[in-house]
């Protein structure tokens, strides 16, 4: 809690401040004298007793504003012990702020117009008490910026381009013919399956039209029954008075849970069980982000960007009994409250330099599949209950007997879907219906408690789990792994017992439903994000990656049926989760193959993300995992690599700006945009203190080590939040070791650990560094003081040397050696220094560069950089070159394909737009981008994703979305339909190099 005893000097306050103290009044005296608002100050644990302040630097703006026992009263400057202070630039931020959009005030808080110190929570909390005197106006405000933004595309293009979106639709109506089948592949006569469509399946048809039409609704599902348990059983301590540990609480609460949340079977649904009560629910997770939506919760349902409907019973619920009770148990506040509210958070929360995604989850793994259907909960039992008799250590012993308690609550949900299941038979009228019901009822009284037998058995029991995992922990990023290769053995067993061609046609079809039954259960729930998050990760949604193909552990061919199946439904759903990425490995997987990949993801526009596991596996190598673990890798969340089953890697841990890092460099350690000196002294580049580049090289990585040490502190208070809030006890069970050991994951239970980064901006530091090292000092052709005069003016008054800039020296990307070296400088650099920090579960730092949608949203943050880059412009998404280094794009696929794999071992994202020639044949298509594909893989590539997609058709979906409604496209690592994104992230799909093959 920050503490506040300044008073304001009535002279020195300007107009605005004057006109804020009075509003401020206002507020207080409806919140005093009006029942109707009066009530919101009372919650189930008592008055909201909380203070905010208000103010300029300059202290022209000064006031605070006070809710203390149901009243609210004001004070001329700064409240006693205020929670949260508000902290404005000018009296022009204070004006944009109370008269602009949500979208304006959200980027007054990404321009640093306006800042906060102290509480977020806090902050939002008096944001939704000042809503519910102004929410008329703000949805008001949010429909006019809508109207005026569709109005001003309209304009530009009245008239929908029918040719092109019906050029997008016509690419489904073509599908190659398999000429030859892969060695796994088993029963599939045809494994591309041409004869299949959308048509042929009209249940999933008419479930993808809700998906795409009816709108998220927050369910409270689970906060309102983990808050009902606390309240009964305590928190910190039981109700005899002793201290929780902490997993066995969480190990409680999460049976309760399970054994009284609502068990539903979708409509028309082959698979039990659903994340949330709402026909597609967004989940609340009271102990991670809850609370950080407390401001929206009247106007979630009309914001511009992923709006969210919500029911006043829910509304209500969330604030007078949820959110009271988590407002200091969640991890920000609990980080805030145990650290003083220290630096490292104080620069996460300014939103510039980095992101930690622990303020929310550490769900980036792969549980083990494999073990839920081959032992079952029974099963998994028994291997805990055989550790219970040999362990003597109370906190070990606690936490195995927590995991029983999860899986049992498991086996509650499942057991309770049955009987569901059997109650939706008796009223069901249709026959068939009613004959798939009953047969889930006995699939569902069977797993999750036994092992599978059938692949119906098995794709039920890992959604149960699924289910239940994301009960648990944060649906975001939490993965699927290798599905392929753990549902073949059933699809074997089963094709093996049927014996006509009919029967094992018919018996394929309803494999194939099956499997798009459950990519569609994916699709019921969405991450509840704030506002401020569309503009961070606009369009991601759970990120549930699937992997498909590559080899197996032993080093052979993995592609199979089930490869081709799930390759098949990927193209007739063509949907944005769960994220598909395919392995491939040069010279042991077959053309054949690669060649499906690049047609799926020429009928989709964006999917597959395709990974070269020779690449991937090399750099995994100097990691000290064993070679059949690493061969066995899943992507997670957006492209990283997981050792599936048996590794932690958290590998989201943040999303990095190494940008900001070359800004303070040239500004000696001061942050532009957020006008704060962080950093050390490393040089003032007017004072000739570079005497050569590597002494600025020096500089930049200087300030890089206090901005990743700032984070990496940051990172470990929050692991300990994780550790006391929300251990994963039943995640645990399913992780290889964690039984073993007796530790939940969050403490190391894992066999394998590690954290990985998203470093953003690789292509872009390495073009400045180029343009550095060239023209200052290897050419002498400026004086490094007037190139940073003309970065700090944004090039306005330099045209020449901006010309000169982005034409003379040598790009990453553009096929020179020297800028490929600075790029594998860079990265080993970031890669050591992260590899050599302590890991607070013993693990080690991994690196990557890819960027989910932070490229533009740090770009937006940051000034003019000496590659030419403009003031505000996305960085590239991932490390893509810039769309200026080169015409060819065999040129950026030499050069990325150039980089040292094991400097890359969280993987990267390499965008590419490619336009198919007009008149070419599907044939020809499908042939050149696997030619192009093959090639970058056989150079030592490692990923490469694809936008299918013209300019003028992302254009005209930006005018026009109703034509474009499923139209995917590649961001960095997952996939989002454009329509949804932001308008910013829309322009930088646009802007990006586009290449005709």
């Amino acid at each position: 809690m920050l503490i506040h005893t300044e008073i304001a000097d009535k002279a020195k306050m300007s107009p605005t401040g004057l006109i804020l103290h009075g509003l401020l009044k206002v507020m207080a005296a409806n919140f005093n004298y009006r029942s109707a608002l009066k009530r919101y100050l009372i919650t189930s644990d008592g008055p909201l007793n909380f203070a905010i302040g208000i103010r300029t630097e300059s202290g022209s703006v000064f006031s605070g504003i006070v809710f203390r026992e149901g009243a609210v009263s004001i004070v001329r400057g700064m409240p006693n012990r205020a929670d949260a202070v508000i902290r404005f630039r000018t009296d022009t931020a204070v004006r944009k702020l109370l008269g602009g959009t949500s979208t304006d005030q959200i980027y007054m808080i990404l321009k640093n117009e306006a800042r906060v110190d102290g509480s977020i929570t806090y902050l939002n909390l008096f944001a939704f008490l000042l809503s519910l005197l102004i929410n008329k106006k703000q949805i008001k405000l949010m429909e006019k910026e809508r109207n005026n933004a569709q109005k001003s595309l309209l304009k530009k293009a009245p008239d929908a381009r029918k040719d092109l979106s019906d050029e997008l639709s016509s690419r489904r109506k073509l599908r190659l013919k398999c000429v030859k089948i892969d060695a796994g592949v088993q029963y599939l006569e045809d494994p591309y399956l041409p004869d299949y469509s959308l048509d042929s399946f009209p249940r999933l048809k008419k479930i993808l039209d809700i998906h795409l039409t009816v709108k998220p609704e927050v369910c409270p599902e689970i906060p309102r029954l983990v808050t009902e348990w606390h309240r009964k059983n305590g928190f910190e301590i039981d109700n005899n008075g002793h201290p929780y540990i902490p997993v066995m609480r969480k190990a409680l609460a999460y049976k309760y849970l399970m054994e009284n949340r609502k068990p539903i079977i979708g409509d028309d649904s082959l698979i039990a069980g659903t994340t949330t009560s709402k026909k597609i629910g967004c989940p609340l997770y009271p102990e991670g982000s809850a609370v950080i939506i407390w401001n929206e919760l009247i106007t979630m349902p009309y914001r511009t960007y992923n709006p969210f409907d919500i029911s006043e019973e829910t509304r209500e619920l969330l604030h007078n009994d949820i959110f009271p009770y988590w407002i200091k148990r969640n991890f920000r506040e609990w980080v805030r409250g145990k650290y003083n509210n220290p630096l490292c958070q104080q620069i996460d929360e300014r939103f510039a330099l980095y992101f930690n995604w622990k303020v929310a989850t550490i769900s980036h793994t792969i549980p083990d599949f494999p073990k839920i259907l081959r032992l079952g909960t029974s099963g998994i039992i028994a291997e805990i209950k055989t550790e219970l008799e040999r362990e003597t250590n109370p906190e070990r012993k606690a936490t195995l007997e927590s995991m029983v308690l999860c899986l049992e609550g498991l086996t509650a949900y499942s057991k309770n879907l049955s009987r569901q299941a059997l109650k939706d038979a008796a009223a069901e009228k249709d026959p068939g219906r009613r004959a798939e019901l009953e047969t889930l009822a006995s699939i569902c009284e069977h797993v999750v408690e036994n092992p599978a037998r059938t692949l119906e058995e098995a794709v039920n029991s890992m959604w149960i789990t699924w289910v239940g995992l994301h009960m648990e922990s944060m649906n975001a990023g939490l993965s699927l792994g290798r599905l392929d290769q753990w549902l073949q053995p059933y699809f074997v067993a089963d094709m093996e017992k049927i014996k006509s061609k009919s029967a094992r046609e018919a018996y394929i079809h309803h494999a194939l439903e099956l499997i798009g039954h459950f990519y569609m259960r994916c699709t019921d729930h969405f991450p509840l994000t704030p506002d401020l998050a569309n503009f961070y990760f606009g369009g991601s949604s759970s990120d549930q990656a699937i992997t498909l193909g590559g080899i197996t552990p032993e080093g052979k061919d993995a592609v199979n049926d089930m490869t081709y199946i799930f390759l098949k439904v990927t193209e007739i759903l063509s949907i944005r989760d769960p994220n598909v990425n395919a392995r491939f490995m040069p010279g042991v997987n077959s053309d054949t193959y690669l060649k499906r990949l690049c047609e799926v993801n020429l009928i989709t526009a964006a999917t597959p993300s395709m990974h070269n596991d020779a690449a991937i596996i090399s750099s995994l190598s100097n990691m000290n995992y064993d070679i059949q673990d690493i061969r066995n890798w899943s992507a997670t969340g957006c492209v990283e690599p997981t050792l599936s089953g048996k590794h932690i890697g958290h590998t989201n841990m943040q999303m990095m700006n190494m940008v900001a890092a070359l800004e303070m460099a040239m500004n000696n350690g001061r942050h532009p945009l957020t006008d704060w000196k962080l950093g050390p002294d490393t040089g003032v580049v007017a004072r000739g203190d570079f005497k050569t580049f590597d002494d600025f090289f020096d500089a930049f990585t200087e300030q890089f080590k206090f901005i990743i040490d700032q984070s990496i502190e940051y990172n470990h208070m929050l692991a300990e939040a994780h550790q006391y809030l929300r251990p994963t006890p039943l995640l645990s069970s399913l992780i290889d070791d964690s039984i073993r050991k007796g530790l939940d994951v969050t403490k190391g239970g894992a066999k394998y650990n590690s954290s990985g980064t998203a470093i953003i901006g690789l292509a872009d530091v390495t073009d400045s560094l180029m343009v550095i090292k060239k023209l200052v000092y290897d050419d002498e052709k400026i004086p490094f003081m007037d190139l940073k005069r003309a970065v700090d003016t944004n090039f306005e008054n330099d045209p020449a040397l901006l010309a000169l800039v982005q034409k003379k020296v040598p790009l990453f990307g553009s096929g020179s050696e020297e800028a490929v070296a600075m790029a594998n400088r860079i990265a080993k650099w970031a890669h050591d220094y992260y590899g050599g920090l302590p890991h607070y579960r013993g693990g080690r730092y991994t690196t990557g560069f890819w960027s989910m949608s932070t490229h533009v949203a740090f770009g937006t943050l940051t000034g003019a950089l000496p590659s030419g880059r403009l003031a505000g412009k996305p960085f590239t998404p991932g490390l893509t070159p810039q769309p200026f280094a080169s015409k060819s794009l065999l040129d950026n696929i030499r050069d990325v394909a150039k980089l040292d794999p094991l400097n890359l071992n969280n993987n990267i994202a390499f965008n590419v737009k490619v336009v198919p020639s007009a008149g070419d044949s599907r044939e020809k298509t499908v042939d050149d981008m696997f030619s192009y594909v093959k090639t970058y893989f056989e150079l030592g590539g490692m990923q490469i994703q694809l936008n299918v997609v013209t300019s003028d058709m992302l254009k005209d979906a930006m005018a026009h979305p109703e034509n474009y409604r499923n139209l995917l496209v590649r961001i960095s690592g997952y996939n989002a339909y454009f329509v949804t994104l932001n308008r910013d992230m829309q322009l930088e799909l646009i802007e990006r190099a586009e290449y005709g093959i």
